[in-house]
């Protein structure tokens, strides 16, 4: 009753907010001045407004000019050959605006947060982009491994072939990953063993959104979200015929070999212009090297204090079965105008990697087992996705709207579990995508926009060794987005409803309803500092895997999930969960320092999560397949901690710098109960520091990283080892007329430890890589 007052409260405040006047912002022009960093005027620099579609260039004084612009928040993207590119929001009204580029002073926007197009400087809630040279350093074999070194995510992997971040301790189906703002339609929600269909090869710019972003995704974000965005269906006309070729090399730790090539062009047409692009990748990896054992040394004593007996030698110093093979590629289409822009997009993806640590599981069983267990043979996973996308932007649609947004996509995605030559289970998603975002001008000093998303997913999971039932979901989501900005306060005030209909064959139909809201505000209290606060609750509906996996079957005939060696029980009793998250911040900027520390406590109601039945009965056998049974149950939790980082950029003598940086997180979660016992899976506190080192075309840098043991642990887990992270990347620029081209060097785990992630389900069977070396090149055209 308390939360539909305060949800009816919100909604009024929104609705008189907004209404106390219906004026609309009249036109003025927006004009400015573009300077480098010691106050010279920058002649021929271009001045790009993205929501907008429109670009100027700046004359010899320096100066631009867009004719006829309501009044409002725009996002300015300037890039000045010699000096730097910076993205830098506006609020227009008339006066004159001054921007200044350097190379110390990039603002990079996020698009995941707010079709609003924030800096992350002035967002309530913390993000984080990883672009241009930085993506290219970081680029692991997956999504997850990509991030996993950035303050607040970790890395949750299953071997080589499947990793996914983990934001705040939070994973799976409270993080989202998106493909350019639209789901990646996949199985990676079933398990954390699947792939999730986002290449970051392909990837132009990676943006995360650190904290609930249920407003604009729903409740599958409610810990977060990650928008991975490529360029295959352009946004804007490029200048000739513009794209890139980088390849990559492993040493044997690795075995890697990539190559990824993109190309974008355009033919200008009577009216408009017709751009395309397309890009392909290849990619496979040797299984690893691993400094040691690839079981841990606590999970070898336990089997040893238990009595279990190898008839194989351990795996040492490689992990078998963790070898990947991938390509893919698009091709996209689209229509330019002043007036927006409509295009389309062909994806295709296949992959095939193995799931590391199972063979050596059903070899401790004993030779009375051979015959019945089929898990014996190494597990591989083959997979394809088959995507089109439709996206497009209509400027000025009608007076008051600044532009509309339309995007679609259709997806087909399959892949097969194989054991040795039996195809095990076959998971198979077909899904459609719809959303429609539509931003309007300052009403009364109020800039927002209106959304409506739509969602339909046919899910199968076909097979003996199937446990999730067939299923259909549809999903329908509404939200309203508002900010302001009065004096040196920012304010950002949203709400969203969702409503889930889920339907099997053989359980009925299920419908649910969820409400969020959030309200946050950002005081520029000084030139250089800020303070963030963001409230936000957010509601996540259950999905089929912990409603209903193994529902109907009786222990005796639980069917396992081989990949986690565990057997998963659903529960059809499941209520939706609340999360009600408090997010305050302090931020510090400058040309040359940039500092953010945050601090977050986010309380969930009716948490849901996998609890470990306990036998009844002591040394009978309850079941034939000898696995831990993991039940989904609900109790309450909190999740709280703190992230910080500071980088400072010194000794800057124009031609050369140094840069420096700190950084930690450490993130605490507990049930809300007398016991306080803690929530499974979650990762130890880390701290780490940066040099770097720039000279000319030549970079330099080394990262180290410290991460604690992690022995606060739920019941069924075994405690985690630290260890220290050492990294090392070398670049080296050559320029030519028309071309740049990149030469890079990278060195992981230089001190060759034995790294484990506490987040995974298999740590105690797969490490990560031991000491590797990748080198390659990236030859932008």
């Amino acid at each position: 009753m308390k939360n539909n007052i305060f949800s009816r409260s919100l909604t009024a405040l929104l609705v008189s907010g907004l209404l106390t006047s219906t004026a609309i912002a009249e036109s003025k022009k927006l004009s400015g001045k573009v300077l480098d960093e010691t106050g010279q005027p920058i002649a021929n620099a271009t001045v790009h407004i993205r929501s907008l579609n429109q670009e100027v260039t700046t004359n010899s004084e320096g100066q631009f000019e867009f004719s006829e612009l309501e009044e409002g928040r725009y996002v300015l993207d300037v890039e000045a050959p010699n000096h730097g590119h910076i993205n830098q929001s506006v609020r227009h009204d008339g006066s004159q605006q001054t921007l200044t580029v350097s190379h110390n002073n990039a603002e990079t926007i996020v698009v995941t947060g707010n079709p609003l197009e924030h800096s992350s400087l002035e967002m309530a809630s913390p993000s984080v982009i990883i672009t241009g040279d930085e993506l290219i350093k970081n680029r692991g074999a997956n999504i997850g491994e990509t991030l996993a070194e950035v303050p607040g995510i970790n890395l949750s992997s299953f071997g080589v072939g499947a990793g996914r971040p983990v934001i705040r301790g939070q994973q799976g189906n409270r993080v989202t990953v998106l493909s350019n703002n639209t789901s990646t339609q996949d199985a990676s929600n079933a398990s954390p063993d699947h792939w999730i269909a986002a290449e970051p090869l392909l990837a132009k710019r990676i943006e995360v959104l650190k904290g609930p972003a249920t407003l604009l995704y729903g409740g599958e974000a409610v810990g977060g979200a990650v928008n991975v965005v490529d360029n295959k269906i352009p946004t804007s006309v490029p200048e000739g015929v513009e794209g890139g070729i980088e390849v990559r090399l492993g040493d044997s730790a690795t075995g890697e070999r990539s190559i990824i090539g993109t190309l974008t062009t355009a033919a200008e047409l009577e009216k408009g212009s017709l751009a395309f692009h397309i890009d392909a990748f290849d990619s496979k990896t040797d299984p690893i090297e691993i400094p040691g054992y690839a079981e841990s040394f606590r999970l070898r004593q336990l089997e040893e204090a238990e009595g279990e007996v190898e008839h194989e030698e351990e795996a040492f110093g490689v992990l078998e079965n963790s070898d990947t093979k991938t390509q893919g590629g698009s091709l996209g289409f689209s229509y330019i105008t002043d007036a927006g822009y409509w295009g389309i997009s062909y994806t295709d993806f296949d992959r095939n990697y193995g799931l590391p640590g199972h063979a050596e599981h059903h070899e401790e069983e004993g030779e009375e087992h051979a015959e019945e267990e089929h898990g014996e043979e190494a597990i591989r996973l083959d997979l394809r996705q088959k995507r089109w996308d439709l996206k497009g932007q209509w400027n000025d649609p009608f007076d008051g709207f600044q532009h509309l947004k339309i995007s679609f996509a259709k997806t087909d995605y399959e892949h097969q579990e194989i054991e040795g030559d039996e195809i095990g289970t076959t998971f198979t998603n077909s899904a459609n995508d719809a959303r429609l975002e539509l931003v309007h001008e300052s009403w009364s000093g109020w800039q927002g926009a209106f959304g409506i998303q739509f969602s339909d997913s046919d899910f199968a999971a076909i097979g003996d060794e199937s446990f999730i039932p067939t299923s259909n979901t549809k999903k329908y989501g509404l939200f309203w987005l508002e900010e302001k900005d009065v004096g040196n306060w920012h304010t950002e005030l949203g709400i969203r409803f969702d409503r889930q209909e889920l339907s099997t064959a053989n359980f009925g139909s299920r419908d649910d309803s969820a409400f969020s809201f959030a309200a946050g505000t950002v005081w520029h209290f000084s030139e250089n500092w800020s303070l963030p606060i963001n409230f936000a609750r957010a509601q996540r509906i259950p999905q089929v895997e912990e409603l209903l996996s193994n529902v109907g079957n009786d222990e005796e005939s639980y069917v396992p999930h081989l990949a986690t060696l565990t057997i998963e029980v659903g529960n059809s009793e499941l209520d939706k969960e609340t999360a009600q998250n408090l997010d305050i911040g302090l931020r510090y900027h400058t040309d040359n320092v940039h500092a953010s520390v945050a601090v977050f406590h986010n309380r969930v109601n009716d948490f849901i999560y996998q609890q470990l039945v306990e036998e009844e009965h002591a040394g009978e056998e309850e079941h034939e397949h000898e696995l831990p049974i993991l039940q989904y149950a609900q109790q309450d939790a909190i999740f709280e901690g703190v992230e910080a980082e500071i980088d400072w950029t010194f000794a800057d003598k124009g031609n050369s710098f140094w840069k420096a940086g700190l950084f930690g997180d450490y993130t605490h979660a507990e049930f809300d109960n007398p016991t306080g016992a803690y929530i499974p899976r979650q990762p130890a506190k880390r701290f780490g520091a940066t040099l770097g080192f720039e000279y000319g075309d030549f970079a330099a840098d080394l990262k180290a990283i410290k991460v604690a043991s992690q022995d606060k642990i739920s019941q069924g887990e075994l405690a985690t080892d630290g260890y220290n992270l050492l990294n090392l990347n070398i670049g080296y620029n050559l320029y030519f007329d028309n071309a740049d081209l990149l030469l890079f060097l990278r060195g992981q785990n230089l001190l060759d430890e034995e790294i484990r992630d506490h987040a995974s389900f298999l740590k105690d069977r797969a490490p990560r890589t031991g000491r590797s070396l990748t080198a390659g090149f990236r030859l932008t055209f």
